[in-house]
């Protein structure tokens, strides 16, 4: 496909439930954990990932998912706890949570792509992606590994994270769960549910949790908050109205963007406690975000189903920033660093409405699927200025002593008072999707899908007393995005298929002279098998890939800035990842589940030089928890292995030296009780063997990951 210059912008996002919502069901979708046998889950459920009803082996893309007794088996309360146990996907957290040096990646590429109930959340406005959301919200995570233009038009050819809401069922249940924990950890959380009427036609749903820590990084504190409720009503036979809430508020206090130096400026390597903060008292990370959505759905037969979606999310940001950096440092006066100062925040707006319709028909003496979908989006993102590094020395300190400043956090902290006036963005996009799965025979399924994108960024500067002064940014009008898959049944067990799919990512990154990056674009191409044993408990896939990137935004290095102030970017065409990934998840025997798997992914340039070098080639995750038999049948036993090759930093030392952590494995363990019908007691202990390691590197610089951790919780069920 050839992809036109435009405007960057955002996932067109609002055709996703179709063209993108996917749904993994299991047994105990509506289960508390006390309450849920895990010999009876059932992990080949259906799956939408390309907008129809199809079974996890009837859809040709990697599939993984986390439910919500998984996230209470491991104590997984966020979204960057759970991204860490997907199979393919690996972290590089080269700074605190709530900054934008937390990322992953997915077979050689940075994950960006967000769903919340498969709608998306656009990849190149900062702040609206959900990185520190709460789980508490939702029932479970699904992952699509590869290119998923089906689910969100445009995007990185990495994973989407689609994240799925709980909602109500017609019995009635409630929990509750309270948790401490290493570094003064304190949570609680809740969850009530169930029929409001008698005759169970108006159901609900509530949930919250309270959260507050500190981190094994001296002085960062951590707090969240997060509040759910939703409602269905059955209108009408065949008639479902939904409508619901969610409240996210995260903050990190005293935090750092940035990591330690790996080196002193004599070429030998640092080696600072775990502890070290690289951040101001000051300094700290706000989100905060409100979410109203409503969905009206018909079934006109038990063929076709008529779906209107609306969303409205009101967000922001505020993180006032003051950090150290430096690749380098004296190992006598500390010197060689900076200490970088500054403000940035944002009023968000998410406004989106969808129509889609889906059914089936026979043809060929078979039953073939269409889906259709219209959809439009508009994003707004309202600035507030402040001054910062690239306002001069006041709010760049190269004189600092790094090791007066690690031990204590004190600087003082300069004038950020906003400099005036408003900037920002508006991004519309529209869209017309369609996708069909053809069945000419019995074995054979070929899935053929594409769409339609318009779009339209505009920006606007505001003076303090002025109107705002709009600027037209470029525009795209019908740019189609084609999908192409074939799965081949062997039996009832085993199933092959490929897929192919044609990306383009709209890019915010500007080079040194100021000009906007050109949109990411290429080709993506999958084939693998899956197979489903023991009456659907055990799923197993493996995948090869191949992908290639042109028009790749890769940062010129520290210190480079654009004219706005933002980091310098370079476009490097011809950039290709290839690898392969084997996925095994479910029951095994009796009361012994398993998830994980083994990942290969290698990132080049044209030329076949490696990138992201920061990030492993190979990675291997497994959890597993295994319910003891007879009299001993409340005691569940588990652990949970990370492991990873080595990595380098990016750039050199001061005389050209290279950082290359090795290969590393992180073990947990866990335990939990029931110690009655309605009541369980859990012990987490995390990196049991107290590794010591950087959980991401950087350009000289890097952030630890954490020492051995232990939670405790009690939760109870009625």
């Amino acid at each position: 496909m050839s992809v036109k210059t435009f405007t960057p912008a955002l996932h067109s996002f609002a055709s996703v439930l179709v063209l993108g919502l996917l749904t993994v069901t299991s047994a105990h979708a509506e289960d508390t954990a006390e309450d849920t046998d895990p010999s009876a889950i059932v992990v080949t459920g259906t799956t939408e990932a390309v907008g129809l009803s199809l079974s996890s082996r009837e859809t040709p893309q990697s599939v993984t998912v986390v439910d919500s007794l998984r996230m209470q088996e491991q104590g997984l309360n966020d979204i960057s706890e759970v991204m860490e146990q997907i199979v393919g996907i690996q972290s590089n957290r080269s700074s605190a949570l709530g900054t934008d040096g937390t990322n992953y990646t997915a077979r050689g590429f940075n994950v960006k792509n967000y769903l919340v109930d498969g709608v998306a959340r656009p990849t190149n406005i900062y702040g609206f992606t959900e990185d520190t959301a709460d789980m508490v919200a939702y029932e479970r995570i699904e992952v699509i590994r590869g290119s998923a233009g089906m689910m969100t038009g445009t995007g990185q050819p990495s994973a989407a994270i689609n994240m799925i809401r709980k909602r109500p069922g017609t019995e009635t249940r409630a929990s509750a769960a309270a948790t401490v924990g290493s570094w003064d950890l304190y949570r609680l959380e809740g969850d009530l549910g169930g029929a409001l009427t008698s005759d169970g036609h108006v159901r609900a749903r509530v949930a919250g949790a309270w959260q507050e820590n500190d981190t094994f990084i001296d002085r960062e504190h951590v707090k969240r908050h997060a509040l759910y409720g939703v409602v269905e009503t059955d209108l009408a036979p065949g008639t479902l109205l939904t409508a619901g809430v969610e409240y996210q508020n995260f903050r990190n206090e005293a935090a750092s963007r940035g990591g330690v130096p790996l080196f002193f400026t004599d070429g030998t390597k640092t080696d600072f406690g775990r502890a070290t903060n690289g951040g101001a008292n000051w300094s700290e990370f706000r989100r905060k975000s409100v979410n109203l959505f409503a969905s009206l759905a018909h079934d006109f037969d038990k063929n076709w189903r008529l779906q209107l979606d609306a969303e409205h999310k009101s967000g922001s940001y505020d993180e006032t920033i003051g950090y150290f950096f430096g690749s380098a440092i004296d190992k006598d006066t500390g010197l060689g660093g900076t200490l970088y100062s500054t403000r940035w925040a944002s009023d968000l707006t998410l406004n989106a409405v969808y129509a889609n319709l889906r059914g089936s028909f026979e043809a060929l003496g078979q039953e073939q699927h269409v889906a259709f979908v219209l959809s439009h989006a508009q994003f707004d993102d309202d600035q507030t200025p402040y001054p910062g590094w690239w306002n001069g020395p006041a709010y760049m300190n190269s004189s600092i002593n790094a090791f007066e400043f690690f031990e204590n956090g004190d600087y003082p902290k300069p004038d950020l008072t906003a400099t005036g006036g408003l900037s920002g963005n508006r991004i519309r996009t529209s869209a017309a999707s369609g996708v069909a799965r053809l069945k000419p025979i019995g074995p054979l399924s070929m899935i053929a899908g594409g769409r339609l994108t318009w779009w339209r960024q505009d920006s606007y500067s505001q003076v303090e007393s002025g109107s705002k002064v709009w600027t037209p940014g470029i525009r795209e009008k019908s740019v189609f995005t084609p999908y192409a898959g074939v799965v081949v049944d062997f039996n009832n067990a085993i199933s092959a298929y490929a897929s192919y799919a044609s990306v383009f990512e709209p890019q915010t990154q500007r080079t040194v002279d100021g000009d906007m990056i050109a949109p990411l674009e290429g080709n993506t191409y999958e084939a693998g098998l899956k197979a489903d044993f023991l009456d659907g408990k055990l799923s197993a896939s493996a995948a090869v890939f191949y992908m290639k990137q042109d028009n790749y935004a890769l940062a010129d290095g520290p210190g480079i800035f654009a004219p706005d102030g933002s980091s310098a970017y370079h476009a490097v065409s011809g950039m290709k990842s290839k690898g392969f990934e084997l996925e095994v998840n479910g029951q095994i025997l009796p009361g012994w589940l398993i998830a994980g798997g083994f990942a290969n992914a290698k990132a080049t340039d044209r030329d076949g030089a490696r990138q992201l070098p920061q990030i492993a080639k190979n990675s291997f995750k497994m959890f597993t928890s295994y319910r003891l038999p007879g009299n001993l049948d409340g005691l569940v036993l588990g652990g949970n292995l990370r492991w990873q090759g080595k990595t380098t930093a990016d750039g050199k030392g001061p005389n050209g030296e290279t950082y290359t952590q090795g290969s590393l494995a992180v073990v947990d363990l866990m335990a939990s009780y029931r110690c009655s019908q309605r009541l369980s007691l859990a012990v987490h202990v995390d990196n049991i063997f107290d590794k010591k390691y950087y959980s991401g590197l950087f350009i000289g610089s890097a952030r630890y990951g954490a020492p051995r951790a232990f939670t405790v919780s009690l939760r109870g069920a009625l």
